[in-house]
């Protein structure tokens, strides 16, 4: 029962998935026509609807598709290996280390010298040295916990917000670019950050999923796992590594996107189960979707003014979240 309606709610995501990336094609300051889009996408069509609909909007929705799945992706394996339904992938710290390299590349003024690539690399590059930090200083006896692992996060990211705080300080009129970046976008999205960014979200949700069995088996506790054959550690490590340099590919380039990571996860855990061989595509799919409109609201809705993707998430997952925590912990 649960394998068929799996299958439906896959059928429906895709389908949801594909149609709206059509739609969010023809929609922006200027609207193309769906015939117009055909043509476009053979390449038939006239030079400035090419320009919109290749170099403009399809490198956004794919990377919206990307960033979106991945968050969902890497947040399932969250849930499951925390066993707390309202992890997301940035209980880990990355996403803090990632932003005090994307402030510090701006106050650079990489931006303005044509080195914006730089900044994600840079964001990248600073998100994984938060997370060896926090790994080495996690383990104990040779072994890592993840109650140790989880405080350490926590500590780091206060630490780094303290330096964000800082820089924002410094920030002059570069201020609104570090701002923008925190509260998280899609507006500088192009082929290239996609393209470097997709091989390390891709090694990453990959070893997730090859460890998606182990994590089922763990769900039902530490000593029944072992019991049957699964090596703690190594999941553990593969996980939370795989799963931080995923997360930490998708700051890069989009910045800090709250609540789509725990949110699809969630919602889909309760519909289809806790399989997570099943659960992690739904949810990669889930989250693309949640994330591709959140983006076509964010530059549609004020337009000519472009909002922030992590401010229309923020307005769906707050009220969600907070009615979660009413349900499941009695409030």
């Amino acid at each position: 029962m649960r394998r068929r309606r799996a299958w439906a709610v896959g059928l429906v995501l895709v389908s949801a998935l594909g149609a709206s990336m059509v739609a969010s094609l023809s929609m922006g300051a200027v609207s193309v026509p769906l015939l117009q889009l055909w043509d476009a996408l053979r390449g038939v069509s006239d030079s400035t609807t090419r320009l919109i609909v290749w170099e403009l909007r399809l490198p956004r929705i794919l990377t919206a598709v990307v960033v979106g799945g991945v968050l969902g992706w890497v947040g399932c394996a969250f849930q499951g290996l925390l066993r707390n339904p309202l992890a997301d992938p940035y209980i880990v710290g990355v996403s803090s280390g990632a932003a005090v390299g994307a402030a510090v590349g701006v106050l650079l003024g990489w931006h303005t010298r044509g080195y914006g690539w730089a900044i994600s690399l840079l964001a990248f590059g600073s998100g994984l040295l938060t997370l060896l930090l926090a790994l080495g200083l996690s383990r104990q006896n040779g072994q890592l916990r993840i109650a140790n692992f989880l405080l350490v996060g926590v500590s780091l990211s206060a630490s780094l917000w303290g330096i964000i705080t800082l820089l924002l300080v410094l920030a002059g009129e570069d201020l609104s670019r570090v701002i923008y970046w925190l509260l998280g976008g899609l507006l500088n999205a192009d082929w290239q950050r996609l393209q470097w960014a997709s091989l390390p979200a891709l090694v990453g949700c990959l070893t997730l999923w090859l460890h998606a069995r182990a994590l089922n088996l763990y769900t039902a506790g530490e000593e029944t796992a072992a019991h049957l054959g699964v090596n703690l550690e190594r999941l553990k490590w593969a996980v939370l590594v795989g799963g931080a340099l995923a997360t930490a590919a998708t700051v890069a380039i989009a910045g800090i996107i709250g609540f789509v990571g725990w949110m699809t996860p969630h919602l889909l855990r309760r519909v289809v189960g806790g399989d997570h061989r099943v659960l992690m595509p739904l949810s990669a799919l889930g989250g693309a979707l949640l994330l591709l409109w959140a983006d076509t609201l964010a530059r549609t809705l004020a337009r000519p003014v472009e909002l922030p993707v992590g401010v229309i998430t923020a307005l769906a997952g707050a009220p969600l979240f907070v009615w979660v925590m009413r349900r499941e912990r009695g409030l």
